[in-house]
């Protein structure tokens, strides 16, 4: 049994099944072991080991010749229970019983460390490796309690939740609403939270629920100061109505209505307000 800083690893080593070798890309140097074991070695990594699923997932996607890279740690336990992980030089496999195992790399992984990587009250695990969206340019990895998405024009950000449901439920970033802009955030009331999106906003609250608001509705509800206004948060996500227009609900019995030749009107109690 070996040992890393501490943290022991379950890998009884046995006998090696090959020499040791250069590396196909001609920088490091490798043995394998019975048992699905390997050690592999670089200049700029040091020596170390990794097994298992974790093993599996790198050989796979190429070994060293992956986006990957050379192992950076040896196989090491993570903060969730029963979670493990190796860190390479280009990110990382995170293995547990429920998720199996899945590479994380990038800019969503830069996000991901930021936000605790799996700790509990995070996105937890990845659920899948990083993929490449349908059909707009961009990518992605799937969480436990959540997701990350990346696009060219709007970086990594985060959703998760009920709003993260909703824009699901729309199509995700092929909707009208796109790719999100933001992570979640809290309202500036600190009830609701929010993500703005290419194509608008979806809003949630306990009381409302998550809608999504866009156009030129959402930039009326803006110019009246979002859910701190009369209007409070969004109770319906945006509808047509009568006379080719459109309108969204919102609390304290206001809506904002708009049409083409009046442009969008906020009304309360039945009365023309703003």
């Amino acid at each position: 049994m070996i040992t890393n800083g501490g943290c022991r690893t379950s890998v009884l080593w046995a006998f090696p099944t090959t020499n040791e070798m250069t590396t196909p890309n001609g920088i490091g140097r490798y043995n394998h072991f019975d048992g699905g074991q390997s050690i592999y070695w670089s200049p700029a990594t040091g020596a170390h080991e990794i097994h298992g699923s974790i093993r599996d997932k790198w050989a796979a996607m190429g070994w060293e010749t992956s986006i990957l890279g050379f192992p950076k740690t040896d196989e090491l336990f993570g903060r969730t229970t029963k979670a493990r992980y190796s860190d390479f030089q280009g990110g990382s496999i995170y293995w547990s019983p429920a998720t199996g195992a899945h590479e994380i790399h990038g800019s969503i992984n830069v996000l991901w460390v930021q936000r605790g990587r799996d700790k509990k009250d995070g996105l937890g695990l990845p659920t899948t490796d990083e993929l490449s969206t349908p059909n707009k340019p961009g990518r992605y990895n799937h969480f436990q309690n959540g997701s990350i998405y990346w696009s060219p024009d709007t970086g990594a950000h985060e959703v998760h939740g009920s709003i993260r449901d909703k824009w699901a439920a729309m199509g995700w970033e092929n909707s009208l609403l796109g790719f999100p802009k933001t992570d979640e955030l809290t309202t500036p009331n600190g009830v609701g939270r929010y993500n703005h999106f290419q194509g608008g906003s979806i809003y949630w609250s306990p009381a409302t629920g998550a809608h999504e608001v866009h156009g030129s509705i959402r930039d009326r509800w803006a110019s009246l100061g979002w859910e701190t206004s009369q209007l409070g948060f969004p109770t319906s996500d945006e509808y047509a109505i009568a006379g080719g227009g459109r309108r969204t609900d919102f609390q304290n019995n206001c809506f904002i209505r708009w049409y083409p030749s009046t442009g969008a009107q906020a009304v309360c109690n039945s009365v023309p307000k703003f």
